[in-house]
């Protein structure tokens, strides 16, 4: 479970690319439930399509904005992730947090974040 969880963890931030709207949901199916649950401090929402809209609002806002990971923590079928956002021209904008729990299948049920 542990290798799955950071799978999917790099899945879905990817996700947050400037990709196209089909590989995004492609992206997210793989590594999201249907009944998401997700906060952070730019919004919550609810089912995998929410995610869907709120990650193309952020790629309008922050066009060619990216992120790469810190560090993953995974214990007890949960994992802690430590991000950075970084401008187009790679300088680093913020750190933040993910906590996600993952449904039955692996894929995250569960996701919330701080920064």
């Amino acid at each position: 479970m542990d290798n799955q969880l950071e799978r999917n963890w790099n899945i879905y931030l990817s996700s947050y690319s400037d990709i196209s709207d089909s590989e995004r949901e492609r992206l997210l199916q793989e590594s999201v439930s249907d009944d998401l649950v997700f906060t952070n401090p730019g919004g919550q929402g609810e089912h995998r399509t929410g995610l869907i809209a709120h990650i193309q609002n952020f790629q309008k806002k922050m066009s060619g904005y990216y992120f790469s990971t810190e560090k993953v923590f995974v214990h007890h079928g949960e994992l802690l992730a430590i991000w950075t956002m970084h401008k187009p021209d790679g300088s680093k904008v913020a750190t933040g947090y993910n906590f996600v729990r993952p449904g039955a299948d692996g894929r995250f049920a569960y996701m919330a974040g701080f920064f």
